[in-house]
């Protein structure tokens, strides 16, 4: 395809390298290398590289050399351009930089080239910008100094006094600043911390520092830049380490810095600042000294000039970095939008109306979704493994998670197993959210809470108590779609009477006939895996009063579970899991994954096999009317509340469901 030469300004990148070798030449920027063959190839680039400086059109620069060499040097150009050593800034927009803050510069110009268009009008559009950096001690200083290094003009400083202040060694950095660019300033605005809105007025980014958990005038500071129309980014040191981020636009989410605080939080409540309250009597750490502190204030500098020049002002906002003050380490950390840090949204029953209508999410989609909430340190979850645990006869995996709001007391395991360690994980990720969902509750939306009646599908206010009972991690139950999550709360909701039905049981329980019962392929399975292993079960059936099938699962260390269902081969199978769980857990010595303890069934009510007929029988399958006709035989309805209090996470699971028995 022939080329308008007339329509290419070629200039050669900053970080192009050029060797001669025994081929032509080797050619490498931080795009990668290439050879290019030809005996004259190092001297053509040699020549024509003085050339390539934006400045002149291909056809300027043809016209310039012999007619006989012009489709040669064409060639050459055309393809340094085709490998990215070589840019068309044909279409960059002016700018006013002079030659020699060009060349001061170059690097921080190359630098912005590498990665978008009009280098040298962005990084003039940055060193120009109002830029205040508020904080105070060694880190603020540090901060001065890397900002006039990366060409600010006049950086505006707001020092605080939780740490001493030295402006003596500010003005010793701006004088060494001043003399490759005599242009630059310092500004000082002095605000203190009950004027914080002042900190931003005018301000294009505000950049604040802290060598202690300041963390409510962190999150006032983000709210007035936001609102002053100016970016933010902030660096809040603690205990040993040091959080850079996020990097919040001028109209992003003034509520991200409080977000990502408090995810943090919800994996290390102990840490000091989780009350978003400002700690001034926090000692810095040791290793906040020398060097370090200049690491520190370089990493948010570098992702201020990142913004400010466009290379990345849509990204960061969902970003932390984690800064190890004593190994110097880095690593990202993204999180999510933290519920108690948005505005509060009351509790609006409309939102129900969508849930029946709602598109499916099955296990292995719910899997995939969940990736998103998995962070070491600032995640809904912070992982999902499967340690050291043993995986026969069962795989089982962990997923431990966050306590959001103070409800669990701290994070907290939740286990998932199955016959395959994709079937134990998907396991543990569903049962992570229902937990969560239980433990995630936003006193904002109210006292009461809407869900919707079971049977009719009318619409119910609940006191919010009910469904989030104060002291207690209420059961919660999920389902690939709304009826299937109903369903599950219902019975969740029926296994929570099994201790009121042993205290007002008479009669002792029929035990059932294993050998004769009729059960599903897999709980077949584990009845036989429990003969292998040598673990002695008996199952009594304690359907009567419960009003749906119900089973209680003994071996002679006890009562390993109690477990319901509107089909009795289903509540079995699951019943019969449990069982070879508890076997698991008890004979590898890990205790953690084992099935949570259960009151004992009583001797009395331990029926005798051998006296019972039909004792092969299974109860009656129950229909889902007749489980909530058991659970109002006193009078009542029975309302499923969808535990949604986390927006983001009902988008990725909406179906997670309480059941609530309501009277009057």
């Amino acid at each position: 395809m022939e080329v308008d030469v007339e329509r290419v300004r070629p200039r050669l990148r900053g970080d192009v390298y050029v060797m001669r070798v025994q081929e032509g030449a080797y050619i490498r920027s931080n795009l990668g290398g290439s050879m290019l063959k030809g005996a004259s190839t190092y001297e053509w680039i040699q020549r024509i590289a003085p050339m390539l400086d934006g400045t002149k059109t291909l056809g300027e620069l043809c016209a310039a050399v012999p007619e006989s060499s012009r489709a040669a040097l064409a060639k050459l150009i055309l393809l340094l351009h085709g490998k990215g050593y070589v840019k068309n800034v044909l279409d960059d927009r002016p700018h006013t930089l002079t030659p020699d803050l060009a060349k001061t510069y170059a690097a921080n110009i190359a630098f912005v080239e590498y990665f978008t268009d009009s280098p040298e009008l962005r990084f003039e559009r940055y060193r120009d910008s109002t830029v205040v950096l508020a904080g105070s001690g060694p880190l603020l200083q540090a901060l001065a100094n890397s900002q006039l290094r990366a060409g600010m003009r006049t950086p505006v400083l707001v020092p605080f006094a939780e740490s001493p202040f030295d402006r003596y060694r500010v003005a010793e950095h701006l004088a060494v600043a001043q003399a490759r660019d005599p242009e630059q300033r310092i500004a000082y605005r002095d605000v203190d911390d009950g004027h914080l809105d002042q900190v931003a007025a005018g301000a294009a980014m505000v950049l604040h520092v802290a060598d202690r958990p300041m963390t409510q005038r962190a999150r006032l500071l983000s709210a007035a830049a936001g609102a002053a129309g100016a970016a933010s980014a902030q660096v809040i040191v603690v205990g040993d380490e040091a959080w850079i981020g996020p990097v919040i636009g001028k109209d992003g989410d003034t509520t991200a810095w409080e977000s990502a605080w408090r995810r943090l939080c919800a994996l290390a409540p102990d840490t000091v600042g989780a009350d978003l309250r400002d700690h001034p009597e926090a000692a810095p750490s040791d290793f906040l000294r020398g060097p370090t502190v200049a690491l520190v204030a370089n990493h948010l500098c570098f992702a201020a000039f990142r913004h400010l020049t466009g290379i990345d002002e849509d990204t960061g906002a969902d970003q932390l970095v984690r800064f190890d003050l004593e190994t110097l380490e880095t690593s990202n950390h993204a999180f999510l939008p933290h519920p108690l840090a948005l505005p509060a949204v009351p509790d609006d029953p409309a939102r129900l109306a969508a849930l029946a209508a709602a598109a499916p999410v099955d296990d292995e989609e719910l899997a995939r979704r969940a990736v998103d909430c998995v962070d070491p340190r600032t995640g809904v979850f912070a992982e999902i493994t499967e340690r050291d645990y043993e995986q026969l006869p069962l795989f089982v995996s962990e997923v431990m998670v966050s306590d959001p709001v103070g409800l669990a007391g701290g994070p907290f395991p939740v286990y998932g197993w199955g016959e395959s360690v994709v079937e134990s994980r998907r396991r543990a990720v569903r049962h992570a959210l229902e937990r969560y969902a239980a433990v995630m509750a936003d006193p904002r939306r109210g006292d009461r809470l809407h869900g919707l009646d079971v049977l009719t599908g009318e619409p119910v206010a609940v006191d919010a108590t009910a469904v989030f009972p104060a002291g207690i991690a209420p059961r919660a139950a999920s389902g690939s779609d709304w009826p299937e999550a109903v369903r599950a709360a219902v019975v969740a909701a029926a296994g929570d009477n099994v201790v009121e039905a042993l205290s007002s049981a008479a009669e002792p329980f029929r035990r059932l006939d294993m050998d004769a019962a009729e059960l599903t392929s897999r709980g077949a399975r584990y009845l036989k895996l429990l003969e292998i292993v040598g673990q002695s079960i008996e199952v009594y059936d304690l359907s009567g009063p419960l009003g749906l099938p119900t089973f209680a699962f003994t071996t002679p260390k006890g009562t390993v579970a109690y477990v319901s269902d509107l089909e009795p081969g289903a509540a079995l199978e699951r019943g019969l899991e449990r069982t070879l769980l508890a076997y698991q857990s008890q004979a590898a010595a890990q205790p953690g994954y084992a099935p949570p303890p259960v009151p004992d069934l009583p001797a009395k009510l331990r029926g005798d096999i051998g006296g019972t007929d039909g004792n092969g029988t299974l109860p009656d399958s129950v229909s889902l009317e007749e489980a909530v006709g058991a659970l109002t035989a006193e009078g009542g309805r029975v309302v499923a509340v969808p535990l949604d209090h986390d927006p983001f996470l009902a988008r990725i699971c909406p179906f997670v469901v309480r059941a609530v028995v309501v009277h009057g």
